[in-house]
C-alpha cells in the first residue's frame, strides 16, 4: 500500500468513517422495468476486472501495520457487497439524503474489499439509485470519476465485459515479508532525498512569494462554528446549480471557473456566518489537486493538499468572487511548482503518526489549517448510460474529518455541477440550507455582475 492510500486507511476511528460515497441516480423507464439486486449480483462480477481494488483485501503483516498489503481476496463473493433499501415516500431528494447520512457511517468489513453498493428504490418519477461505499484508501475523487466513466458509456455504446483474472496461487506470506523488509531499507536509503525534497519545496515558496498575501500559512485560520467538536453522526444534502452560470461568472470576472465556484461558495459561508450570529471574518479552505488529471487509473491516491482563502470578510460579490479565485489560483499554481513526490514520502514515513496528531489537537488548537473542505472534479459533458438505463444524476460525498468537519464536493455533470455536502450536526445542523445558500450566492453574484455591466454601459454612453 502507498503511503497516501495508508494514511486515508489509518485516518478513520470511531467517529471518523474513511469511506466516501458516490452516487448514481438512475432512470430505467425505458426498459420498462426497475433494476433488481440479482441482476447486479449476475452482471457485476462482469466487470470488476477493470477494478483491481475491488476484489482485493487487506493483510497485515506483525512491524508493518501501519501499512499493509493488498492482495487477491480468494473467497470474493459479490454478494458479500451488495444490499438494497426503499426509501419512504415521496422518495425526493430529501429522503434520498438522510439514507446517505446513514450510509455515510456504516463503517466497511476490513475482512474483505473495501466497498459495499446499496441499490435504492422508491425515488420519485420511479427513478433509483446506486450507492456505492468506496474507502478512501481504494481510490480519490479523480480514480472513483475514472471508475464511473469505465462502468458507463455514451447513448448506445456497449460496455465490455472485462471479469477478474482466476485467482490461482494464493498470496504466499515469504514473498511479503521479503517486499516489506525491502521497502523499509529504501526508506532509510531515501531519507537525504525527502530532505532535498523539503529545500526544493521551500525554494517553490519562497519563488512564490509574490503572491503571498493570496495563500494561508500553514495553521494560522482562527476556529468558527464549522470547526465545532464533532461527534460520530453525519448529515447529508445534495443538489446543483447550472455550469454555464459559473461559466458566465468566471469569464466576465477574468478567472477560472474552479475560482468563480469557490467565490460563490465563499458567499454562501459568509451569509451562514452571518446567519448564525458570527462574524465572518476571513475562511480558508483545504481541496486536493490531482497530480495528473488526464490518467485513467482506477484507484489509488495522488492528490496533494492545497489551501486558498475564502473572501468571506467582502460584502461585495464581485469582489469576493475575484480575490478568492485569486487565492486559489495562486495556491494551485504553488502546489504544482513544489511537485508531489513529496507528499507521497511525508505520508510514507508518518505511517501513524499524522492520524494520531490530528486525533489529538483537531478539537484544541485555536488555530486550524482550514474551516471548509472542497473538491471540483470536471465530469462528463453528457448524461452516462448503461445499456438503456439512464444515469440522470451523479453526486459525490467526500469525508467530514475535524477540524474542519463541512465537506463540499462538486463534480459537473451533463451542464451542472452536482452537489455532495456531507458533515457533522455540530458544524452544519442544516445542510440544506447551505446548499440553497450557494444557490442564492449564485443569484446575488449574477445580478451584481449584470448592473456593473449596465453600470459601465450607462457610463460610457454617458461620456460619449
Amino acid at each position: 500500500m502507498t503511503g497516501p492510500d495508508a494514511l486515508m486507511l489509518n485516518m478513520e476511528s470511531a467517529s471518523t468513517p474513511m469511506h466516501t460515497l458516490k452516487v448514481a441516480v438512475l432512470d430505467p423507464s425505458r426498459r420498462g422495468e426497475p433494476v433488481t439486486l440479482a441482476e447486479l449480483r449476475a452482471v457485476l462480477p462482469n466487470y470488476l476486472g477493470r477494478f483491481p481494488r475491488a476484489t482485493q483485501r487487506l493483510e497485515y503483516l506483525a512491524g508493518y501495520a501501519a501499512r499493509p498489503f493488498w492482495v487477491r481476496d480468494e473467497y470474493f463473493d459479490v454478494a458479500d457487497h451488495l444490499d438494497e433499501v426503499t426509501l419512504s415516500s415521496p422518495g425526493g431528494r430529501t429522503e434520498l439524503d438522510a439514507l446517505l447520512a446513514e450510509l455515510a457511517v456504516a463503517r466497511l468489513d476490513r475482512d474483505r474489499p473495501l466497498w459495499a453498493l446499496t441499490l435504492v428504490h422508491g425515488l420519485a418519477q420511479g427513478q433509483q439509485a446506486v450507492v456505492v461505499r468506496v474507502h478512501h484508501a481504494l481510490a480519490d475523487g479523480l480514480a472513483a470519476l475514472n471508475t464511473f466513466m469505465a462502468s458507463t458509456g455514451e447513448r448506445g455504446e456497449v460496455i465490455v465485459p472485462a471479469p477478474p483474472a482466476p485467482v490461482g496461487v494464493v498470496h504466499d506470506q515469504r514473498t511479503l515479508w521479503k517486499a516489506a523488509r525491502a521497502e523499509s531499507w529504501q526508506l532509510l536509503c531515501d531519507i537525504p532525498r525527502v530532505v532535498t525534497g523539503f529545500g526544493r519545496a521551500l525554494e517553490a515558496k519562497r519563488s512564490a512569494r509574490r503572491a503571498g498575501a493570496h495563500i494561508p500559512k500553514p495553521m494560522t485560520v482562527r476556529r468558527n462554528s464549522f470547526n465545532a467538536r464533532s461527534g460520530a453522526q453525519r448529515v447529508c444534502a445534495s443538489g446543483d446549480i447550472p455550469l454555464a452560470d459559473i461559466q458566465r461568472i468566471a469569464l466576465a470576472t477574468g478567472t477560472s471557473v474552479n475560482g468563480a465556484l469557490h467565490g460563490v461558495i465563499a458567499g454562501a459561508k459568509r451569509a451562514e456566518l452571518l446567519g448564525r450570529g458570527e462574524d465572518p471574518g476571513m475562511s480558508v479552505t483545504v481541496f486536493g489537486v490531482c497530480r495528473d488529471l488526464t490518467s485513467t487509473r482506477t484507484f489509488g491516491n495522488e492528490i496533494a493538499t492545497a489551501a486558498a482563502y475564502l473572501r468571506t470578510d467582502l460584502d461585495d460579490p464581485v469582489a469576493r468572487i475575484v480575490q478568492t479565485a485569486a487565492s486559489c489560483d495562486a495556491t494551485v499554481r504553488r502546489r504544482r511548482a513544489i511537485g508531489f513526490e513529496l507528499t507521497e514520502k511525508i505520508a510514507t514515513y508518518t505511517g501513524r503518526v499524522g492520524p494520531v496528531f490530528r486525533s489529538l489537537a483537531a478539537h484544541r488548537a485555536p488555530l486550524v489549517m482550514n474551516n471548509i473542505t472542497t473538491a471540483n472534479m470536471p465530469g462528463p459533458r453528457t448524461t452516462r448510460w448503461v445499456g438503456d438505463i439512464e444515469i440522470v444524476d451523479w453526486i459525490s460525498f467526500a469525508l467530514a474529518i475535524a477540524p474542519a468537519d463541512v465537506n463540499l464536493t462538486a463534480y459537473s455533470y451533463a451542464g451542472r455541477i452536482s452537489f455532495g455536502l456531507i458533515a457533522t450536526p455540530e458544524s452544519m445542523p442544516d445542510p440544506a440550507g447551505f446548499i440553497r445558500r450557494i444557490k442564492t450566492s449564485l443569484a446575488q453574484a449574477t445580478d451584481a455582475l449584470d448592473l456593473h455591466a449596465a453600470t459601465v454601459t450607462s457610463t460610457t454612453t454617458a461620456e460619449c
